[in-house]
């Protein structure tokens, strides 16, 4: 039985000026992850990351923890398919379509526009609010990968794993929210509204596994955080 860990990156910037970058709190939950990781000797045959710099950056912190304590750590594979769907474009375009359509949405885009990053839990709000009308099928942002697109995408890079990992591997892989979720939902068959729901729950630097020999693909651990001891370094932006 083959073995694929998934995590989500370490918390970014988001409302600043650039969401790709982790923040001083991120740094510390990839850092935590590293000495986890070699506290129980966890050793991969292979390491997958997404191109966004805020998988590349976390999956190199802990590489770097894993291989300062003396333990191997593989040379990094990009996988695009292992990007996000297209949420900050979504609620980028998507938002101004949204307030020149329905009225109620100007008061919340105005409060977001005001609060900017030093509320970003209600700026998480408004990004989930804009983004499931997007999933329902509501909102259609021209230029702009679909959610039938990224589903398809994410069971791609999937598919391409399971096939690296054939005869017993270790894999891990650094991405975002979705593609998680697409992992559940190749263990659990999710309609859409689910598997948004469960990308909502995935933490940053959480620890989801898969053991699966194909045809075989099922759930072993969900969004655990076994490195994180205090509350307060949870985080899910």
């Amino acid at each position: 039985m083959s073995r694929l860990v998934m995590v989500r990156h370490a918390q970014a910037s988001f409302g600043g000026p650039d969401y790709d970058r982790l923040s001083d709190l991120g740094r510390e939950q990839a850092q935590r992850l590293g000495a986890h990781w070699a506290d129980r000797g966890m050793v991969f045959d292979h390491v997958f990351v997404g191109p966004r710099h805020r998988h590349q950056r976390t999956a190199e912190i802990v590489g770097g923890v894993l291989s300062g304590r003396g333990l191997p750590w593989p040379a990094t594979v990009q996988l695009p398919e292992l990007d996000e769907y297209a949420g900050l474009d979504v609620f980028r375009m998507g938002l101004p379509m949204l307030t020149a359509k329905d009225p109620t949405m100007l008061e919340k885009a105005a409060r977001g526009r005001q609060l900017g990053a030093a509320a970003p839990l209600e700026l998480l709000s408004l990004f989930q609010h804009v983004v499931e009308r997007w999933v329902r099928g509501e909102l259609v942002v021209p230029g702009v990968e679909t959610w039938k697109e990224f589903r398809a995408r994410a069971r791609r890079g999937l598919q391409t794993m399971v096939q690296a990992g054939a005869g017993g591997r270790q894999l891990a892989a650094f991405t975002s929210t979705g593609p998680v979720a697409a992992a559940m939902d190749l263990a659990f068959d999710l309609d859409d509204e689910r598997f948004m729901e469960l990308s909502w729950q995935v933490r940053n630097t959480a620890v989801s596994e898969f053991l699966f020999s194909p045809p075989r693909f099922s759930l072993s651990v969900f969004n655990a955080l076994a490195h994180l001891p205090t509350g307060e370094l949870a985080t899910r932006i």
